[in-house]
């Protein structure tokens, strides 16, 4: 297919509603990924993109690379007790169940019953001991008929159970008041001294520049409350919060910055090669 006409695809495909478009771009990344499969037979496993879109990438080694995150920035130790904010697939409990110990423990929620329901029948062999709970929270675009508002939601886990919380390609997919509500649900269940590693699109005076120029990696447009969005009829579709608004959401939550937050190469001035920026925060 020529580049003209796959940009034609694409552009046609982000028109769709919400699950068939997810659904439609996981086919073709679950088609790009054949060869992969056929040739390594411990791909075969990989969970299918049609059934459960996380987006591109590859899933083994993203998620072996969210790992070297959560143990450089996160301070990540094995025996430590984590909950997986958003747990998809399980693209980054795989590589846990090999990292934590027994003692420790594993916690992982998400929106989508069918990834859960996934993780519980994926992992049930693999480590009986990690946990995986489904919450029906209303999101515009992976849980619209969900009973539970976002603002409302409640992380599965008791007060100062956890050591380090985590939300992998969260925050990129809600609105600022909801980031305001799980920083403080994240208070709420971290231990003291606990820590919550989470990524996200900050917006800064530069960055809004090199967005007007057309410098940045990833298309956005002004939308409400100093974020931006990708499409404003679909805004969780890809969400860019200011990140005085982070900072701000932060400190209400009770909540610090653990280190200065780590630009993602999706804008200029990237300090890793991860997509999305890396903030870490603690509790006091």
């Amino acid at each position: 297919m020529s580049p003209p006409r796959f940009s034609s695809l694409r552009r046609a495909i982000g028109y769709l509603p919400p699950p068939i478009r997810r659904a439609a771009a996981g086919l073709w990344l679950d088609l790009a990924s054949l060869p992969r499969r056929l040739r390594d037979p411990s791909r075969r496993g990989d969970p299918w993109q049609s059934l459960h879109n996380i987006g591109p990438g590859d899933f083994q080694s993203s998620g072996a690379g969210m790992l070297g995150d959560l143990i450089v920035l996160g301070g990540l130790k094995p025996t430590d007790r984590v909950l997986d904010i958003g747990c998809g697939v399980g693209r980054i409990a795989l590589p846990l169940a090999d990292h934590l110990e027994a003692g420790g423990g594993y916690i992982g929620f998400d929106i989508s019953r069918r990834a859960v329901m996934g993780c519980r029948k994926r992992f049930a062999r693999l480590r009986p001991d990690f946990e995986f709970v489904w919450l029906d929270v209303r999101n515009g675009d992976y849980n619209a008929a969900g009973a539970i508002a976002e603002t409302q939601a409640r992380f599965p886990c008791d007060d100062a159970s956890i050591d380090l919380a985590f939300a992998a390609s969260v925050f990129s997919h809600v609105r600022i008041e909801t980031v305001s509500r799980y920083l403080a649900e994240a208070a709420r269940v971290l231990k003291p001294g606990g820590r919550f590693m989470f990524t996200a699109y900050a917006l800064t005076p530069a960055r809004r520049e090199a967005i007007q120029r057309h410098e940045t990696r990833l298309t956005l447009i002004e939308w409400r409350d100093g974020s931006m969005v990708m499409d404003p009829r679909s805004p969780e579709r890809a969400i860019a919060h200011d990140a005085q608004a982070l900072m701000k959401a932060i400190e209400t939550a009770g909540l610090r910055l653990a280190a200065p937050w780590v630009a993602g190469d999706w804008a200029p001035g990237a300090q890793t090669g991860g997509w999305q920026d890396i903030w870490v925060v603690e509790r006091p």
